[in-house]
């Protein structure tokens, strides 16, 4: 009950608010109408206002499917963990065959949203900032929108631009204003990206509430995230104390089994740190009937699962011989069949596997290292690692990330690209690829069309 009345609050306060803000159907985020134009001056003017408008940028996340199905579903099929399903096309199969368009439809769902949402956080930002008010909310509503914002920007880094290279030019564009004009707007280099996304980051580790919710953002969250950007950027001491932080904080813990984190979804979980919230009744948001039809795990992930002891909880077999991505298929509300889903954004699992990597690049400890990642082998019931060369237990972290996080957000993809750029690997063992620059993908074509070419297209496209 208590979820259905915080996602019904988010949801009604997002329509609420959409009122006032721009389309989100808006490909080219430099020709985007003025956001909250309707008395704009007005619209924040305390902190209650300030509170239903961030509740606004909330609602971002989980309406419509671009944060909740397409965009972990496409990385997936970039990655190893999904191919198209039964009524996939062309649109599909060019994520999974890891060549896709600057048309391709997906890029332009992708891209406009997470721009809309980073408007909608800029307006939050900026106006709270103005009032004049001792009330101690004031700073956590900023770092709540700050840390949405930074999220969707490295979303956006790590999809469309070289975020391996901080010597790249081919960062993002940056937006820390909401958007009042059509000016186009060059992007920022891969260096001054991070440096955004982190100050974001770290006021958000400051001045965040405590956790209270999976469906908020909180000072853990902040710190969770910031030390999977410093992975991304390969400050790994960085990395490395950061995700120590929270597994010492004692703030989230591991579930019991690998299988409650998806039966028990989003009431009282104990290990996500951010999450979604759903309601299968009022919001049918279809990602349990996406990842059946459109986006199917693929062979070689139901493979991978059939030695280890997470099948059962990952892997559905229907009485007809179908395949089912058991993570979002087949389990109940209440008894009730869901057609909707959340989509976890952070989790202490996924901590665990960061700590484990990071400290094991930053310093070289093994034992570290193997620790952490045995902890999740043991969560999971399966053989400990006990390898101490560093190469075998670098490819056993990664590995290990697919067992554990694969058919969710593609972050296999990711890992791939990472291990690739530092040489520990060469992608071209899992996914052919024809050429270097499909590590990322293209811009919308419209973005960089109605720039006029000032937003510059990747290489390759």
């Amino acid at each position: 009950m208590i979820m259905k009345q915080l996602y019904r609050k988010i949801v009604t306060i997002f329509t609420l608010t959409g009122l006032l803000t721009t389309s989100c159907d808006i490909i080219n985020v430099t020709d985007v109408d003025p956001v909250y134009q309707v008395s704009e001056d007005k619209v924040i003017t305390n902190i209650d206002q300030a509170q239903t408008v961030l509740y606004g940028v909330y609602g971002s996340l989980v309406k419509g499917l671009d944060y909740i199905v397409y965009m972990p579903s496409v990385t997936s099929l970039m990655g190893t963990t999904m191919k198209p399903g039964i009524w996939g096309g062309g649109s599909e199969n060019a994520f999974f065959i890891n060549d896709v368009n600057p048309d391709n439809s997906y890029l332009e769902l992708m891209y406009s949203k997470m721009y809309f949402l980073i408007n909608n956080a800029n307006h939050v930002i900026t106006k709270t900032e103005l009032l004049n008010t001792e009330d101690s909310r004031k700073e956590e509503i900023i770092a709540e929108a700050k840390f949405l914002r930074a999220q969707a920007h490295f979303y956006l880094l790590r999809l469309f631009g070289e975020f391996f290279d901080t010597n790249s030019t081919f960062g993002i564009v940056l937006k820390t204003m909401p958007i009042s004009n059509a000016d186009a707007q060059p992007r920022a280099s891969v260096a001054e990206t991070y440096e955004l996304i982190l100050e974001d980051l770290d006021y958000a580790i400051s001045h965040a509430p405590d956790f209270s919710s999976t469906f908020y953002v909180s000072k853990i969250a902040a710190k969770a995230l910031k030390s999977k950007v410093a992975l991304y950027q390969k400050d790994y001491s960085t990395a490395a104390s950061l995700a120590r932080e929270v597994l010492d904080s004692d703030e989230r813990e591991l579930e019991e089994s690998y299988a409650d984190i998806f039966t028990k979804k989003v009431v009282s979980p104990n290990e996500v740190i951010f999450q979604t919230p759903f309601d299968n009744l009022n919001n049918r948001n279809n990602k349990a009937f996406m990842l059946r039809v459109y986006f199917e795990l693929s062979d070689e992930y139901v493979a991978l699962m059939e030695n280890d002891a997470r099948y059962g909880a990952a892997v559905a077999v229907t009485s007809a011989g179908s395949i089912r991505n058991n993570k979002f298929n087949g389990a109940t509300y209440n008894g009730v069949p869901l057609t909707a889903d959340t989509e976890y954004f952070l989790r202490l699992d996924e901590i665990y596997l960061i700590y484990a990597e990071a400290i094991l690049r930053a310093e070289t400890d093994v034992e570290a290292s193997r620790s952490a990642l045995n902890v999740i082998r043991e969560r999971s019931v399966n053989p400990l690692v006990t390898t101490a060369v560093p190469s075998e237990l670098l490819e056993a972290i990664r590995i290990e990330k697919i067992l554990e996080l694969g058919a969710e957000s593609g972050e296999e993809w990711f890992d791939l690209v990472r291990f690739h750029k530092e040489g520990d690997i060469n992608i071209n063992d899992f996914k052919e690829l024809s050429s270097e620059t499909r590590l990322i993908l293209p811009l919308p074509i419209q973005t960089v069309e109605l720039s006029n070419n000032v937003v510059k297209q990747n290489s390759g496209y």
